[in-house]
């Protein structure tokens, strides 16, 4: 008989990652909808005070500890999911590329921003 531990390599691997990456976010997500809609409303709002030339300080630092608390939490349930999944280097790619699919407004910034030319 044949052990069933880490057998799974490659593609496989992969898609399984991608996969566990999705449904973990999607969750997350689903359970804090409130706070991260709170987050975009303020930041939309925010950017309209400041293109009609009334900006208001408030309503900024509202938004950026909104913004602030949301990134935390998706920080820590990333650090989480790759502890879990014990595979840093492929969890780190699949979290980001659930976050960037399912939520790119918290996505973490490109360094280069090459699409936006």
């Amino acid at each position: 008989m044949h052990s069933h531990g880490h057998a799974t390599t490659g593609p496989l691997q992969k898609t399984n990652l991608n996969l566990r990456a999705n449904h973990t976010l999607h969750e997350y997500l689903s359970a804090h909808a409130a706070n991260l809609e709170r987050a975009v409303r303020l930041e939309e709002k925010a950017k309209r005070l400041e293109e009609a030339g009334t900006p208001s300080e408030s309503v900024r630092n509202r938004a950026e500890r909104a913004r602030g608390e949301v990134v935390v939490g998706l920080a820590t349930l990333r650090a989480s999911f790759t502890k879990a999944v014990g595979e840093r280097e492929g969890a780190y790619a699949a979290f980001d590329g659930a976050l960037e699919t399912q939520c790119p407004a918290f996505a973490p910034r490109r360094c280069s921003n090459q699409r936006s030319r």
